[in-house]
């Protein structure tokens, strides 16, 4: 009897690492899959994922807000990661608080935005993401100065970043500096050509300059690129 109740034990302190294990793993495909749009993956793959307590319930709220967001449904968004708020683990409320700035930004409301991002950087300091939206955030609220020297301070330790790239862009095209973000955008573009989101940017300042070869150029290799993933929605988008 002994050693049955020994075999247990061992056979539970084994699996249970190897449960949680598990678990991360399908969550970064879930989070891989929402980045890329594959939604309906994304919940699929969501339908099959067993939860066994509240720290992966609350994981499961962040992902389903990241969802909500990314299908532009901000408040539905916030309430998702709110749910996730109240808790003990610093890194998951840090994500909570990340959430809420970024659904606040979508709907305009930006001192909410940048209250949040701000909150979120108190839990955790080096989010690149965070700081990122806090920068945009601000840049639209018009406090110019303080944006612009948030983003330089980050473009000059992460200039490889797209993101950031992007990030800073914005900010010369909120305050209509177009030509500024081209060159931004371009200089990435030479060291990383294969940046959808950097060459969609791209297309969409060629349009708005007045250099619509240049657009459509731009725009053609985005489409190629949707409808060889077999992204329809985007591929749809890109089409309009």
């Amino acid at each position: 009897m002994t050693k049955i109740l020994l075999t247990i034990i061992f056979i539970l302190n084994f699996s249970l690492p190897l449960i949680a294990s598990n678990f991360e793993t399908n969550l970064d495909k879930i989070k891989s899959d929402i980045n890329s749009d594959q939604i309906n993956e994304a919940l699929t793959k969501l339908g099959k994922i067993e939860i066994t307590n509240n720290d992966e319930q609350e994981k499961i709220d962040l992902i389903f807000g990241d969802i909500y967001l990314k299908i532009n449904k901000p408040q539905k968004a916030i309430e998702f990661y709110e749910k996730a708020f109240m808790t003990s683990n610093v890194n998951i409320e840090s994500l909570s608080e990340l959430g809420i700035s970024e659904a606040s930004l979508k709907q305009g409301k930006l001192e909410e935005a940048i209250k949040h991002a701000k909150r979120s950087l108190d839990l955790n300091e080096d989010s690149l993401k965070t700081k990122i939206i806090l920068a945009i955030a601000q840049t639209r609220n018009g406090d110019g100065e303080i944006a612009l020297k948030n983003l330089e301070n980050l473009y000059q330790g992460h200039k490889n970043d797209s993101e950031v790239n992007l990030a800073i862009a914005g900010y010369y095209t909120v305050f209509e500096d177009t030509d500024q973000a081209i060159k931004i955008l371009e200089q990435f573009n030479k060291s990383h050509p294969e940046n959808i989101k950097v060459l969609n940017e791209l297309s969409n300042l060629y349009w708005f300059d007045g250099n619509k070869k240049k657009a459509l150029e731009y725009k053609f290799i985005v489409f190629k690129y949707y409808e060889f993933n077999r992204n329809i929605l985007k591929l749809k988008q890109t089409k309009q």
